[in-house]
């Protein structure tokens, strides 16, 4: 089934233009957690001392090299790409510059777990062009229009075993719904995960490190979903086919896609410590008595404690894996929403 091709031009309320936004990669070096995900240093790590010093030239940040051995995954409706000669520490710094050359700010990042999650961002292509809107941008007040709809990408690179790097976009989408009998104020609600964005978007980076726009399009298309049942709930817990590396992996991108983040994985107890993600719920409150008088932002929420967070483990049986969920403290998750996370996670791996 072709991906449908939707017309992308992200911006980041409150951003100033998308050059504006680029910076420096962090320092990778000197990360001694779990080996899945730590970016050592080498050639594609930026200091930024390099950049007091002098010693690196400002266009070298945005250029990204050509990379090759890559091709797209897919099972089920998840994709992800796999880059098998290139180590983690030298996608990381290509993965910021993507981003936000692509019109996101990156709101979070944890080099030491492959972790990185944009802000909320609007895409611009989506708001109707009229004879007003025009002549607003040409005054410089196109920004007094704006889309229903907000985007954000949590970003997971992990290091595949036998070498190279496995890059995931997970989308999380949410939509403003107006209240009351004037429309006067609205709220933020969240609609569902879309996997042909997620593509379209794995499609751009594959581009973006030097791939033609016929192999990307040869690999969004050849790699089908698998045949025959993935994954089935039984007795408050998930059973999933299939291997268990495979699985490992695909468990993490929906967990991201359903909103709960990946806070660390104890590879070796195939174990992900998760919490739930700041929705626009939490941050956003829009009151619009007037076109001019929009107004979208707000602060981040403080950061949740060990009691937010649900431990998610994947235990290989030797026939299948059985994913279940836990406490902080390692006893069995009974909370209201068990059922509900089930069900969600359930509707991503099957």
């Amino acid at each position: 089934q072709p991906i449908k091709q939707q017309e992308l031009d992200y911006h980041t309320p409150g951003a100033k233009n998308p050059g504006d936004m680029l910076i420096v990669p962090p320092d990778l070096t000197g990360i001694t957690q779990e080996n899945r995900y730590t970016l050592p240093a080498g050639s594609g790590a930026v200091r930024a001392s390099q950049i007091e010093q002098g010693s690196l030239n400002k266009d070298e940040v945005a250029v990204l090299p050509q990379v090759k051995n890559m091709h797209i995954e897919r099972e089920g409706s998840q994709r992800w790409l796999s880059i098998t000669d290139k180590d983690p520490q030298d996608i990381w710094p290509l993965l910021k510059v993507f981003w936000q050359e692509n019109g996101f700010i990156i709101d979070q990042e944890d080099p030491s777990i492959g972790f990185m999650q944009t802000q909320w961002a609007e895409n611009r292509a989506a708001i109707p062009t009229d004879i007003i809107r025009r002549l607003f941008q040409k005054v410089g007040l196109g920004s007094v229009y704006s889309s229903s709809y907000r985007d954000r990408f949590v970003i997971r690179l992990e290091r595949q075993k036998g070498g190279g790097s496995l890059v995931t976009f997970s989308h999380q989408g949410m939509e403003e719904e107006l209240l009351g009998k004037e429309k006067h104020t609205s709220k933020w609600v969240p609609r569902d995960n879309d996997p042909n964005l997620e593509a379209q978007m794995l499609s751009r980076f594959m581009m973006r490190l030097g791939a033609d726009q016929a192999t990307v399009e040869r690999e969004l298309t050849q790699n089908t979903a698998a045949a025959g049942e993935l994954a089935k709930i039984d007795n408050n817990r998930l059973i999933l086919s299939g291997s268990h590396d495979r699985n490992l992996h695909r468990v993490g991108l929906a967990l991201n896609r359903i909103g709960l983040t990946v806070l660390s994985l104890d590879e070796a107890g195939s174990v992900y410590i998760t919490q739930p993600a700041n929705m626009e719920t939490d941050m956003v409150s829009n009151v619009k008595p007037g076109l001019f008088k929009r107004w979208f932002g707000g602060k981040k929420t403080p950061e949740k404690s060990q009691k937010d967070q649900i431990i998610v483990a994947v235990r290989d049986t030797g026939n299948n894996d059985i994913v279940t969920l836990h406490t902080a403290d390692g006893k069995e998750y009974t909370a209201k929403n068990r059922a509900d996370i089930l069900q969600r996670l359930w509707k991503e791996l099957r």
